[in-house]
Protein backbone atom coordinates (compact mmCIF):
# COMPACT_ATOMS: atom_id res chain seq x y z
CA UNK A 1 0.00 0.00 0.00
CA UNK A 2 2.90 1.98 1.08
CA UNK A 3 5.77 2.92 -1.51
CA UNK A 4 8.98 1.15 0.09
CA UNK A 5 10.86 4.89 1.29
CA UNK A 6 7.72 5.27 3.32
CA UNK A 7 7.87 2.03 5.21
CA UNK A 8 11.52 2.46 5.95
CA UNK A 9 10.58 6.23 6.91
CA UNK A 10 8.18 4.80 9.64
CA UNK A 11 10.19 2.50 10.59
CA UNK A 12 13.06 5.16 11.35
CA UNK A 13 10.91 7.20 13.10
CA UNK A 14 10.16 4.66 15.69
CA UNK A 15 13.88 3.90 15.79
CA UNK A 16 14.55 7.68 16.65
CA UNK A 17 11.86 7.68 19.07
CA UNK A 18 13.63 4.91 20.85
CA UNK A 19 16.76 6.62 21.32
CA UNK A 20 17.13 10.00 23.29
CA UNK A 21 20.89 10.48 21.54
CA UNK A 22 21.66 11.53 17.98
CA UNK A 23 20.72 7.91 16.03
CA UNK A 24 24.52 7.72 13.23
CA UNK A 25 23.64 6.80 9.98
CA UNK A 26 24.89 3.11 10.11
CA UNK A 27 23.26 2.34 12.95
CA UNK A 28 20.04 3.91 11.22
CA UNK A 29 20.55 1.48 8.17
CA UNK A 30 21.39 -1.33 10.30
CA UNK A 31 18.25 -1.04 11.90
CA UNK A 32 16.23 -0.42 9.03
CA UNK A 33 18.21 -3.15 6.99
CA UNK A 34 19.03 -0.83 3.91
CA UNK A 35 22.28 1.14 1.93
CA UNK A 36 23.88 4.45 3.28
CA UNK A 37 22.52 6.25 0.47
CA UNK A 38 19.01 5.14 0.92
CA UNK A 39 18.72 6.05 4.78
CA UNK A 40 20.21 9.80 3.27
CA UNK A 41 17.41 9.89 0.58
CA UNK A 42 14.88 8.86 3.24
CA UNK A 43 16.23 10.77 5.85
CA UNK A 44 16.28 13.95 3.83
CA UNK A 45 12.68 13.96 3.21
CA UNK A 46 12.08 13.88 7.00
CA UNK A 47 14.78 16.45 7.41
CA UNK A 48 12.92 19.08 4.61
CA UNK A 49 9.33 18.53 5.77
CA UNK A 50 10.69 19.41 9.64
CA UNK A 51 10.22 16.05 11.21
CA UNK A 52 13.59 15.16 11.72
CA UNK A 53 16.56 16.93 12.46
CA UNK A 54 20.67 16.11 11.63
CA UNK A 55 23.83 16.77 12.92
CA UNK A 56 26.46 16.14 10.20
CA UNK A 57 29.87 14.98 11.12
CA UNK A 58 31.74 13.02 14.07
CA UNK A 59 29.00 12.56 16.75
CA UNK A 60 26.23 13.64 14.34
CA UNK A 61 23.41 11.38 12.91
CA UNK A 62 19.30 11.70 13.76
CA UNK A 63 16.57 12.56 15.68
CA UNK A 64 12.85 13.27 16.14
CA UNK A 65 12.36 17.08 15.21
CA UNK A 66 9.94 16.68 18.24
CA UNK A 67 8.53 14.95 20.84
CA UNK A 68 7.28 11.37 19.29
CA UNK A 69 3.92 12.45 20.94
CA UNK A 70 3.69 15.68 18.57
CA UNK A 71 4.03 13.82 15.30
CA UNK A 72 1.50 12.76 13.31
CA UNK A 73 2.04 9.59 11.04
CA UNK A 74 1.17 11.50 8.47
CA UNK A 75 3.83 13.98 8.50
CA UNK A 76 6.37 11.03 8.44
CA UNK A 77 3.92 9.45 5.41
CA UNK A 78 3.33 12.73 3.29
CA UNK A 79 7.26 13.75 2.25
CA UNK A 80 7.62 10.03 0.73
CA UNK A 81 4.04 9.29 -0.51
CA UNK A 82 3.03 12.94 -1.40
CA UNK A 83 0.13 15.26 -0.11
CA UNK A 84 -2.29 13.10 -2.94
CA UNK A 85 -1.88 9.99 -1.40
CA UNK A 86 -4.70 7.69 -1.98
CA UNK A 87 -6.33 9.98 -4.83
CA UNK A 88 -5.47 7.18 -7.56
CA UNK A 89 -7.63 4.66 -8.86
CA UNK A 90 -6.66 1.51 -7.11
CA UNK A 91 -6.78 -0.49 -10.27
CA UNK A 92 -4.81 2.01 -11.91
CA UNK A 93 -7.09 3.02 -14.45
CA UNK A 94 -6.84 6.76 -15.14
CA UNK A 95 -10.50 7.62 -15.64
CA UNK A 96 -11.58 6.24 -12.10
CA UNK A 97 -13.92 8.74 -10.49
CA UNK A 98 -17.33 9.54 -8.68
CA UNK A 99 -19.06 9.28 -12.04
CA UNK A 100 -16.66 6.64 -13.89
CA UNK A 101 -16.48 4.32 -10.80
CA UNK A 102 -13.74 0.90 -11.07
CA UNK A 103 -15.49 -2.20 -9.51
CA UNK A 104 -13.31 -1.24 -6.02
CA UNK A 105 -13.95 2.47 -6.51
CA UNK A 106 -16.36 2.98 -3.28
CA UNK A 107 -14.87 0.32 -1.48
CA UNK A 108 -11.40 1.47 -1.97
CA UNK A 109 -12.39 5.73 -0.90
CA UNK A 110 -13.78 4.27 2.17
CA UNK A 111 -10.87 2.65 3.67
CA UNK A 112 -8.70 4.93 1.89
CA UNK A 113 -10.60 7.22 4.32
CA UNK A 114 -10.28 5.66 7.47
CA UNK A 115 -6.25 5.46 6.68
CA UNK A 116 -6.19 8.84 6.16
CA UNK A 117 -7.89 9.60 9.29
CA UNK A 118 -5.98 7.46 11.10
CA UNK A 119 -2.65 8.99 9.62
CA UNK A 120 -3.62 12.39 11.09
CA UNK A 121 -5.27 11.21 14.66
CA UNK A 122 -2.15 8.74 15.83
CA UNK A 123 1.31 9.60 16.53
CA UNK A 124 5.02 8.58 16.11
CA UNK A 125 4.86 7.66 19.88
CA UNK A 126 1.66 5.41 19.65
CA UNK A 127 3.17 3.78 17.09
CA UNK A 128 6.08 2.97 18.56
CA UNK A 129 4.12 1.84 21.42
CA UNK A 130 2.58 -0.45 19.48
CA UNK A 131 -1.37 1.06 19.95
CA UNK A 132 -2.27 2.40 16.72
CA UNK A 133 -5.50 0.84 15.64
CA UNK A 134 -7.53 1.10 12.60
CA UNK A 135 -11.04 0.13 14.56
CA UNK A 136 -12.76 -0.33 10.83
CA UNK A 137 -16.42 -1.14 10.93
CA UNK A 138 -17.53 -3.33 8.13
CA UNK A 139 -20.52 -2.10 5.93
CA UNK A 140 -22.67 -4.59 4.88
CA UNK A 141 -22.54 -4.71 0.62
CA UNK A 142 -18.68 -3.87 1.15
CA UNK A 143 -17.39 -7.83 1.34
CA UNK A 144 -18.49 -10.35 -1.03
CA UNK A 145 -20.94 -12.93 -0.24
CA UNK A 146 -19.16 -16.60 -0.40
Amino acid sequence: MFKLETRYALHAAVVLAGNDALVPNARLAERLGVSLPMVAKIMNRLVQAQVVVSRPGPGGGYALARPAERIRLLEVVAPTEGDDWGQSCLLGLAACDDEHPCALHGAWGRLRDHIQVMLRERTVAEMAAGVVDLDLKVVPGDVPQA
